[in-house]
């Protein structure tokens, strides 16, 4: 099986996860959570160092699945979060952070116990995959595709071993792995519940209301001249049922004005920006919700 890697610290990685704005309280969790699962070390220190008669609170989170899900409607973050993230966790533990990506067909044909052999091929794969001295990060996109609730699947034998063994595999990871497991889906509520259960950190991404959208925005206009009332404006201007995602902002309606200025060679306005969002419709729901911690 092959595995495609990405090494980190990285600086392209820091410039595309600073950019990513509106999710802030999201960045900081997972970077946190994180680094106490593979670097349990720190975190007996910290409990030593403040602790020392015991805390019950630390123990338990000690004994937490190397796993994080990262879930919600689409555009909203999940993947460039989970592909960015190494940077500044790599930044964090003075170490060398690896992500490794599987190919897409790991549920394989459709044969009895293909999809469960996939799987233990993959995570064996992984953890080979990790740098000496290093950490990993495992992405599993579209998680749910491995991951789909047991008691959604009428009882398809095939998909229930792969469940099966996916949380086998998650078990098996310990601190001497260095290795976590990032799973995001577009459908955090049709994951089995075990796995759900096993998730040291859940978080649920949506569509950017309030300061979070004001803060895409603003970074939207870096390097465009706009007053105060042009950005109340704009930001009235946008469709509420359903919002736009973030990259609908950017990759949607930033794209068509960068394209008409282009296209006219001049600089990009405001106005450009209020023409796109007359034409680009938002990407229709798919199960999301409320940015905040499942």
């Amino acid at each position: 099986m092959t595995l495609h890697t990405t090494d980190f610290p990285k600086k392209a990685a820091q410039m595309a996860w600073e950019g990513l704005r509106g999710l802030d309280e999201h960045k900081l969790a997972l970077v946190d959570t994180l680094e106490l699962l593979m670097a349990p070390d720190r975190l007996l220190a910290w409990k030593r160092s403040f602790h020392p008669s015991g805390l019950r609170l630390a123990e338990v989170l000690d004994r937490a699945s190397p796993l994080v899900v990262l879930g919600g409607d689409v555009g909203c973050g999940k993947t460039a979060l989970a592909t960015g993230v190494g940077h500044p966790l790599a930044t964090r533990l003075d170490k060398r952070v690896r992500l490794i990506e599987p190919p897409p067909a790991i549920r394989g044909t459709g044969l009895v116990g293909e999809m469960s052999s996939n799987i233990g091929e993959l995570f064996r794969g992984a953890v080979a995959k990790v740098p000496r001295g290093g950490y990993g990060l495992l992405l599993l996109d579209e998680g749910d595709d491995l991951a789909t609730s047991r008691e959604q699947l009428q009882a398809h034998h095939e998909d229930r071993a792969g469940v099966n063994a996916l949380i086998k595999a998650i078990d098996g990871l310990g601190p001497g792995v260095r290795l976590a497991v990032i799973l995001c889906t577009n459908r955090p509520d049709a994951l089995d519940p075990a796995i759900v259960r096993r998730a040291a950190l859940s978080l649920r991404f949506g569509r950017p209301r309030g300061e979070a959208l004001e803060s895409i925005v603003q970074g939207l206009f870096e390097g465009i001249l706009l007053k105060p009332r042009e950005l109340r404006e704009f930001l009235k201007r946008l469709p509420t049922d359903p919002p736009y995602t973030p990259s609908d902002l950017i990759h949607r309606v930033g794209r068509r004005a960068l394209l008409a200025a282009f296209r006219e060679e001049r600089a990009v306005t405001v106005e450009d920006l209020l023409a796109a969002i007359e034409v680009v419709e938002p990407t229709p729901e798919f199960g999301g919700s409320a940015c905040g911690d499942a």
